[in-house]
């Protein structure tokens, strides 16, 4: 056992890479999260923004962590669930299966601004560009952390990561021995969930999880089906995951970590899709006289496009087939860390391959991506220091699936894009309370070139309890496939990427404030400057005018023709009013602006798509010893329309929402707990989100998110 307890220190603490007074949170069990008082929370250590681990308190960044305790209490069965918590983090629901997760704009089902990780793992897709949420549900009780910085990480990760990096940690093999079994049984969601661990021999130790659930179907909105085609929503689905991990302490603090996943599963979805019909109409003969008697007889102009739209009225050639399938997918991984840690100097070797698969009816996307990388940090009497350097090697095969008219095509079909990425990175003491951190990430594509991104922050410790920080930071984002596809697609437009897209470009600016009054009392103030360049745009070439012919087809290209601006700002509070009630505050202002741009052009991500405002208040009581009452409302501004030129369906806003979530906990004894958990309860359904055709390659069916009462087991044996 003297080794195990060796092993605890350098395995389970995870982002502790030298000593300090307070440990990472994943030594901490749940009953010392409960009672660590508000500064010794801030005071634990996070390496997101730097990759050289500090106090969050004395990070010159916005970050925020969600702990193992908050996930437990919120009652969330999934990631982005969780990410509601994070202040200034927009999350809108756009199905059962679809999310859009961001900060600071832009936001979109495929947000590719955002980069997330897994254990350290990429989980962006570049097909698109963002995240299939969908294939990311892990097991929630498994996560020791949520680490989230809003705002550029690009000088560290590397491109992609422009508006900030989210990275999910999971619990070392040694803090989950023995078994778990987890029910969930509700109107919305069933699942069930099973852990087990133990020791291989004294240094090492395993854990097996299993998930599996199923998600029913949610709620139409008023628009859905264009208001012609019947209300549906079609989004149910259901996912299944395994995953084996081992942790091993050699001594000395060098350790291995080994994670093997498999996961696979299945989303209904309703999309409509534009599709050249076998037997077109004649436009002089039958489709003219058509429209001339629709206009005489006072026709909507809604009326005359969906006559001129939908099959079953025969006046269309290129048509809005009304598709509903599902979306199947399945992968697997399997990763190696070897960390080797001392009081000033730790290295970490990396090692992942990763295997994806996602089929839908208009496209079949296989992945295989390895991944190596080394970093090495050290720290002596002029300050702490790191650098790492990795390659990434993605392979893909895009194939047109069910679609008879490739509404989604690429070219070349298979791709290979090898990525060499470096990064350095220094922390001085300029002044006993002054410190200055500096850095730059390099990355080099063989399919993008080159990005250097550099970032320069600061931070003043005025006093214990006042941090002041700021910083200036040059960010990236590269093109994904279906912006540098050399293949059109075929529908009503033609759209046709460029393989020599450039890379869109930011500029931020950021300042903060950090004041804890008292050990129950704090606050969190930061506020943001962003000149965005670049910007990628879709520009009407030709449009396609079924009023003028029917079988003309419109023409779309592709730019970087957008300049945008963004500013705002995020407060957030915590008050832990008793031993035993802790309450949280948050709120989120932002604006956006685009200069202007030339006619029939539009950026491929609209500013619309953003809350101006977002407030949240939890609450986390415990009326008794072994009853918990936690409470969460969500305030969300609302979203407006586009005004996009190119879309003549689709084009809606959201209304502004309050959601409102309850938990209720039971500890019925030592081993098991009862939860009734109530998700959006003041209403029986609500819209979050409006995903955007250009963002995804057709007209997704967005759904109401249904009221959701749920009971959860959990037995510990």
């Amino acid at each position: 056992m003297p080794r195990i307890c060796n092993y605890r220190t350098f395995i389970l603490a995870g982002a502790l890479l030298f000593n300090s007074s307070v440990e990472a949170s994943g030594d901490l069990t749940i009953d010392d999260l409960k009672a660590l008082p508000i500064d010794e929370l801030s005071s634990l250590e996070v390496g997101i923004a730097s990759k050289i681990p500090s106090r969050i308190n004395e990070t010159p960044a916005a970050v925020f962590v969600l702990t193992a305790e908050s996930i437990r209490r919120s009652g969330v069965r999934s990631v982005p669930e969780a990410l509601r918590m994070v202040p200034g983090l927009n999350v809108g629901s756009v199905n059962g299966s679809a999310w859009a997760v961001n900060s600071r704009g832009f936001n979109e089902t495929f947000a590719n601004k955002f980069l997330v990780l897994l254990d350290g793992r990429s989980l962006y897709n570049n097909t698109f560009g963002g995240v299939y949420w969908d294939m990311q549900d892990v097991r929630m009780e498994d996560v020791e952390r949520i680490e989230v910085i809003r705002g550029p990480g690009s000088a560290v990760w590397g491109a992609n990561a422009m508006n900030g990096v989210i990275n999910i940690i999971t619990r070392s093999s040694y803090a989950t021995q023995g078994g778990e079994f987890v029910s969930l049984v509700g109107n919305q969601h069933k699942e069930i969930g099973f852990r087990y661990g133990g020791e291989i021999n004294e240094r090492s130790s395993y854990r097996l999880s299993l998930k599996a659930l199923i998600n029913n179907e949610n709620s139409p909105t008023p628009y859905s089906g264009f208001n012609s085609q019947g209300a549906v929503a079609n989004d149910d689905g259901k996912h299944a995951r395994l995953s084996f991990r081992t942790d091993t302490d050699f001594g000395e603090g060098e350790s291995l970590l080994v994670d093997v996943g498999l996961f696979s599963g299945d989303s209904d979805q309703r999309l409509f899709a534009s599709e050249k019909v076998a037997s077109a109409p004649d436009f002089n003969t039958v489709v003219a006289p058509a429209i001339n008697s629709l206009i005489t007889n006072g026709a909507s102009q809604e009326q005359i496009f969906a006559a001129l739209a939908f099959p079953e009225f025969g006046l269309c050639t290129f048509c809005m087939m009304d598709i509903r399938d599902k979306q199947k997918y399945k992968g697997g991984h399997i990763l190696s860390r070897w960390k080797r840690v001392s009081d000033d100097r730790w290295q970490t070797v990396q090692a992942y391959l990763d295997y994806t698969q996602r089929e839908d009816y208009q496209l079949d996307q296989q992945a295989i991506a390895l991944d190596l990388d080394y970093e090495s940090g050290w720290q002596n009497l002029n300050g702490k220091f790191a650098w790492g350097v990795g390659l990434r090697s993605v392979a893909d095969d895009l194939k047109a699936n069910l679609s008879p008219t490739s509404v989604l095509s690429f070219g070349p079909a298979s791709q290979r894009n090898n990525v060499l990425n470096a990064f350095i990175q220094s922390e001085v003491d300029l002044l006993p309370d002054v410190k200055l951190l500096t850095g730059v990430g390099y990355e080099y594509s063989s399919v993008s070139g080159s990005q250097i991104q550099p970032t320069i922050r600061g931070i003043w410790s005025v006093s214990p309890e006042t941090q002041f920080w700021s910083s200036v930071s040059y960010s990236s984002r590269v093109p994904s496939r279906a912006e540098t596809s050399n293949v059109s697609a075929k529908n009503a437009y033609e759209f046709t990427g460029n393989p020599d897209h450039d890379a869109e470009k930011l500029t931020s600016w950021e300042l903060g404030l950090r004041y804890t009054p008292s050990s129950t009392l704090s606050f969190d103030m930061t506020a943001f400057r962003y000149w965005y360049s670049d910007l990628t745009t879709i520009k009407i070439e030709r449009p396609f005018n079924p009023f003028i012919s029917t079988s003309d087809v419109g023409v779309l290209s592709i730019g970087n023709e957008a300049d945008a601006d963004a500013y705002g700002a995020e407060l957030s509070a915590r008050w832990l009013v008793q031993p035993g009630w802790d309450m949280q505050a948050s709120y989120s202002w932002l604006q956006q602006s685009l200069d202007r741009l030339p006619s029939l052009t539009e950026p491929l991500l609209s500013t619309s798509k953003a809350p101006v405002h977002q407030f949240s208040l939890r609450s986390s009581w415990d009326l008794t010893s072994n009853v918990e009452l936690d409470l969460g409302v969500y305030y969300v501004s609302a979203l407006f329309p586009t005004g996009s030129d190119f879309l003549v369906f689709g084009d809606y806003g959201v209304d502004e929402y309050v959601r409102t979530d309850l938990r209720v906990g039971w500890q019925i004894s030592p081993e098991a707990e009862l939860s009734i958990i109530g998700q959006n309860l003041l209403n029986k359904t609500h819209q979050e989100f409006n995903s955007s055709p250009l963002n995804v390659g057709g007209y997704p069916e967005n759904t109401e998110i249904n009221r959701s009462i749920s009971a959860k087991l959990t037995v510990r044996f």
